[in-house]
């Protein structure tokens, strides 16, 4: 009880209760929208709705934060609009994160979520049966009611039980005995346009329940081209979207394509240059223990230092050379409090490199993102892939910093 009258003051204070409507949407489009769950709608018994109550509460709040911050234009000189980094070559190249069609329609899917709560719950369930998303387990779950109340399989039962690679097994081990240090404390913060913490500090049951994902820890063939430390030190979780605890196919008749959730990759570890056809954006909740910790590499597809070797009717092949004269210029900084939005367009190829050195006890620190995916409705565009990039020399191997890259990129269809 005490939990549910502090959250129900959270919510009336963020607005979540009212639901006034921004004025660069039209009201029309938002109250009363009719929304086509994708599945069946789930339901439960009294005793388990009041914890898909709690977990349904904190959804909304996590969902307006991120709507609100990225509307935030009191520091941008946009409107209406957030401002996000989106090629770390040429010294970062930024633009006005809503200018971007695919982040409008997001931004209204979140308003028409909240604005029509009780409808869009209707597409809400804890997806406690889905096999394949698994509890973090630890303190995260016992200061979770929500957590403790669904059952999954714990992180540890995963890497025990599903993972078959020993150094994989062992970086696991460590990503699950620190994870709720990684998620919590004073390093995990929001960048300064989010209205209020929506972090593992202020919302534990999201955060332990949202059902999270090692994506790279089980064998694949990809990840040959992966590393070690990355595939047992990295999982996302989905809040909202196909995969998430929100699954909602249409909204008035149209296709969603958001997909809105969050990651965390342990320090000293190189999350693998790759691409995908579907826009992808990160913000940085990490204070940085030393000066440049949390490094970007992005590259446009059409940036002059990708080199085209190859292509058919669906894929082309580039190369571009990380191992160039000053191929430190390729990479900017970024946390929680610089540069903290980062937008990918499609087939950016994109890294992310974390330095644990500077960290006191770098087994218990990670960097820590909201992430979404904007238009992931469009199956055409390798809805649900990564493609990890390989070295050019050596092929089927991991792409190492300071050689010649080989990616494969989706020709996009419109």
């Amino acid at each position: 009880m005490k939990y549910t009258m502090l959250l129900s003051s959270l919510l009336l204070s963020n607005g979540l209760v009212a639901g006034e409507i921004p004025d660069f949407l039209d009201k029309n489009d938002i109250n009363g929208a009719q929304f086509q769950c994708l599945g069946e709608s789930p339901t439960y018994s009294a005793k388990d709705q009041k914890y898909i109550d709690i977990l349904w509460d904190e959804t909304l709040t996590y969902l307006r934060a991120y709507a609100e911050a990225l509307t935030n234009d009191q520091s941008s000189g946009c409107l209406n609009s957030d401002t996000a980094m989106v090629d770390s070559t040429e010294g970062g190249q930024h633009m006005c994160v809503m200018d971007r069609r695919d982040m409008k329609l997001m931004v209204k899917n979140i308003y028409q979520v909240i604005n029509n709560a009780d409808e869009a719950k209707k597409c809400f369930g804890a997806r406690e049966d889905v096999s394949w998303i698994y509890n973090p387990g630890g303190e995260l779950t016992k200061n979770s009611p929500v957590a403790q109340h669904f059952k999954r399989t714990t992180f540890t039962e995963f890497f025990d039980e599903k993972v078959t690679d020993k150094q994989v097994k062992e970086y696991g081990k460590s990503f699950t005995n620190n994870f709720y240090k990684m998620v919590t404390g004073d390093e995990v913060k929001m960048p300064a346009v989010f209205p209020y913490d929506i972090s593992a500090n202020s919302l534990p049951n999201l955060w332990a329940a949202a059902g999270w994902f090692p994506m790279y820890a089980e064998e694949g063939k990809r990840n040959d081209k992966n590393f070690d430390n990355i595939r047992g030190g990295y999982a996302y979780a989905e809040i909202f979207g196909h995969w998430g605890l929100l699954r909602i196919d249409e909204i008035n008749g149209e296709k969603v394509g958001a997909e809105v959730g969050m990651t965390v990759q342990a320090v000293d570890t190189l999350y693998p240059f790759h691409n995908h056809a579907i826009s992808e954006m990160y913000y940085n909740m990490r204070v940085p223990a030393c000066t440049n910790q949390f490094k970007t590499m992005a590259i446009r597809e059409d940036s002059p230092l990708v080199k085209t070797v190859k292509e058919d009717d669906t894929v082309r092949r580039v190369q571009f050379d990380e191992g160039q004269h000053n191929s430190q210029t390729m990479w900017l900084s970024g946390s929680a409090e610089q540069d903290s939005l980062i937008y990918f367009h499609q087939n950016t190829i994109h890294a992310f490199d974390v330095d644990g050195s500077c960290e006191a006890k770098p087994e218990e620190r990670a960097i820590v993102s909201v992430w979404a995916r904007s238009n992931a409705n469009d199956k055409r565009n390798d809805y649900g892939t990564t493609l990890l990039c390989e070295s050019a020399a050596n092929p089927g191997t991991p792409a190492k910093r300071g050689e010649v890259i080989q990616c494969d990129l989706t020709k996009v269809k419109w």
